[in-house]
């Protein structure tokens, strides 16, 4: 008896597990309208056509790159084929020649690029403006560089005056705000391009108390980086 009193119960507890187990897979289901829906499928597959069109706009350059190569190579060894050994020589040698500079130039470039990102670092300035400042030389590079901080300068100084002149003038000592100079990258001593802008765009408030608080005598970036 006891045993058929088991055997009944069995299947209501399956069942009520079954239930439950559905309940907790609707209840963490997220569902959408069929507006909702249409709206996210179309930003999918917009997003997908982007990407297959830039990818295949890249497989038909290099398809094309590879193509000029090869009429390029046929034509140089037919030139070949015409010339004396005397020639061929010396046109083998120009190719050498051509590689070598091209190395050279290479070369070049990295080591002003590795220079140009060290002249940013030390000025507190985004590595990101390499291909902007970047010169033929050192020389060039530290000049770029003079000319782009006279331009934000005199860009920014209205912006800077503007928020100096609505911000209470702190108070001798502390500024009147409760917040250590000590790291605030607006004073002379802890200057840093790199920590204003991410400050200003992840707490503009916070920004702004700091701003008051160094006074600083120099223009800085003032806006939003994307």
């Amino acid at each position: 008896m006891e045993n058929e009193e088991n055997q009944n119960q069995q299947p209501a507890q399956n069942e009520s597990q079954t239930e439950q187990q559905d309940n907790q897979e609707q209840g963490s289901k997220v569902t959408f309208t069929d507006e909702q829906q249409a709206a996210i499928d179309k930003m999918f597959a917009e997003k997908i056509a982007k990407e297959r069109q830039r990818a295949e706009a890249k497989t038909q350059d290099a398809a094309k790159k590879a193509e000029q190569d090869k009429r390029d190579a046929i034509k140089k060894a037919e030139q070949r084929a015409k010339m004396s050994a005397e020639e061929r020589a010396e046109a083998e040698r120009k190719d050498r020649d051509q590689a070598i500079e091209q190395e050279r130039q290479d070369l070049a470039r990295q080591k002003r690029e590795f220079s140009t990102k060290n002249m940013l670092l030390d000025k507190g300035i985004s590595t990101d403006l390499l291909p902007l400042v970047m010169g033929a030389d050192d020389d060039e590079t530290s000049q770029r560089l003079d000319l782009l901080r006279k331009y934000r300068d005199k860009e920014v100084q209205a912006a800077t005056e503007k928020l100096m002149s609505g911000k209470k003038t702190p108070a001798a000592g502390n500024g009147g705000s409760g917040m250590p100079l000590n790291g605030n990258p607006w004073t002379d001593d802890s200057w840093n391009l790199t920590q204003q802008q991410q400050i200003l765009n992840t707490d503009p408030e916070k920004a702004h108390q700091m701003i008051a608080q160094a006074q600083p005598k120099q223009a800085f970036y003032f806006g939003k980086t994307n």
